[in-house]
């Protein structure tokens, strides 16, 4: 079949007119900053050490007199050992061996605060950085020892005072004896309870000791069996062999590249719906406003499909390039800063191939369903219709998009497999492959298979939208045909 004549001008100028007409539009410049603004913003609060959490008043009224202590104890304990864990994961990521060990000496023997000022000395800013980290739960003494007063405190009647200032109390553990230990907490807040979890944890580990206790066990023997216990490491034989055994050891730098690969299969798939959604409203529009017909007056078939994908193409790619921009930075930040387990996975899961051919599926799935929604955009006239004549497309979409997931979690997965080398969804589904490294045959015949089924589809789409255009078929002359046609059944 002959391909029709392209006149290169007159594609441009298509291109360009779909190209502006968004871009010259206010809500397009919002929503290409809108990103970078969240951002700064998100940054801005976390150099401040703002806190979107409230300081949170609570008080234990403990009749029992026996377990107030250590679960304010327990609730210290846990966290020394957040705090703990959030600076030497700092200085883990921005100072050297030497230091970080340094930095862990200093918590262990002086505490918290001193690793603070140590960790500031280091990097500058760090303290107000983590300031938003530290707990914003603070208990009080009880205002009163009357838990229907407290009720009174905690509706707002009264106020509680902490440090010479008054503070609404937030919630209260009861905790009695009445024939058998209970405790209950009362808080106007039904949705976080962060001290009634404590309770939990903390009665619970009560069960564990009385239990051992009867034995004539001890919690610190029960933790060291604990600690003792088999640690299991996993291993990958395809992986090359190393003299010191760990070579072929499966850590996080074999796992990253399947993440990478299912945020790009994301990506990817959010870049091919968008773009052709946008080119559907398009042509939608413009064969009701009747500007179809006149541009078919200077104007080929073929230049105006072309023209309309090219110009809806620039315009996604100028949508989603405040992401592009900042998942760059982010992958390079993390790869500079990052541990270096981090960074081999990142640099591996962005290898020459995955690039290569996330472009690849990426250009020939824009062009396949954009194809698709041109055609069907022409034969719509109204919204209605597109809805209708796109369902099933979009049953298609979204079935591809929940195949992508499997390949999180089994890659050699004979749906996922399938999915590979269907047309349909092997633009996703390819890419979930890639981090198995299938054979460079199977990617090479799965874009083949892809791009004739790509050709077959602009060479339908380019005459339905010929049909819908010239004769302004809509949705009723589609489903005559069908039923003529297919289902041999007489149309009235």
């Amino acid at each position: 079949m002959k391909m029709p004549a392209l006149n290169l001008r007159r594609t441009y100028l298509i291109a360009r007119r779909d190209y502006l007409g968004y871009v010259k539009t206010w809500g397009f410049w919002i929503s290409f900053f809108l990103p970078f603004v969240i951002g700064a913003i998100v940054i801005a609060i976390n150099l401040a050490g703002f806190s979107v959490s409230p300081t949170r008043y609570e008080t234990i009224l403990d009749q029992t007199g026996s377990h107030s202590a250590a679960i304010l104890q327990s609730e210290a304990d846990k966290q020394e050992e957040l705090m703990a864990g959030i600076l030497n994961g700092l200085g883990g990521t921005v100072l050297n061996e030497q230091d970080a060990e340094e930095l862990e000496d200093i918590i262990d023997t002086q505490g918290i605060d001193e690793g603070k000022v140590y960790l500031e000395t280091k990097m500058p800013g760090s303290t107000s950085r983590m300031k938003a980290l530290d707990s914003k739960l603070v208990f009080i003494d009880p205002p009163s020892r009357d838990l229907e007063e407290l009720k009174s405190y905690m509706r707002g009647d009264k106020m509680a005072s902490f440090e010479g200032k008054d503070v609404k109390l937030n919630g209260v553990l009861h905790i009695y004896n009445d024939g058998e230990l209970t405790a209950d907490y009362w808080s106007p807040n039904v949705t976080d309870n962060p001290v009634r979890d404590l309770a939990k944890s903390y009665f619970r580990d009560v069960s564990v000791d009385n239990y051992l206790g009867s034995a004539g066990l001890d919690r610190e023997g029960y933790e060291a069996a604990r600690e003792s216990r088999i640690k299991i490491e996993a291993f990958d034989p395809t992986k090359k062999a190393t003299a010191d055994g760990e070579g072929q050891k499966v850590g996080s730098k074999d796992r990253i590249p399947y993440l990478v690969a299912f945020a790009l299969s994301m990506m990817l798939w959010m870049t091919v719906f968008s773009g052709a959604y946008m080119l559907l409203t398009s042509m939608l529009e413009e064969k009701m406003n009747k500007l179809l017909e006149m541009m078919l007056a200077t104007t080929r078939f073929s230049e105006i499909i072309l023209g309309k994908l090219l110009g809806v193409a620039l315009l996604t790619l100028t949508a989603i390039l405040p992401y592009i921009i900042m998942g760059i930075v982010g992958v390079i930040g993390a790869i500079i800063m990052g541990p270096s387990d981090v960074a081999q996975g990142l640099i591996t899961a962005f290898s020459p191939k995955m690039i290569i051919f996330f472009t690849i599926f990426l250009v020939l799935g824009y062009i396949f369903y954009g194809s698709l929604f041109i055609a069907l955009g022409a034969l719509a006239e109204s919204m209605q219709d597109a809805q209708t004549l796109t369902t099933p497309i979009m049953f298609v979409l979204m079935g591809a998009v929940f195949i992508v997931p499997i390949g999180l979690t089994t890659p050699d997965s004979p749906l996922l497999i399938f999915a590979s080398w269907f047309p349909l969804s092997s633009p996703f589904a390819m890419l979930m492959r890639l981090p198995s490294d299938p054979p460079l045959w199977h990617l090479i015949a799965s874009v083949a298979l892809l791009a004739v089924t790509t050709l077959g589809v602009i060479l339908l789409s380019g005459r339905i939208f010929r049909f819908g255009v010239l004769s302004g078929a809509g949705v009723k002359v589609a489903t005559d045909w069908f039923k003529r046609k297919i289902l041999r059944r007489k149309v009235t």
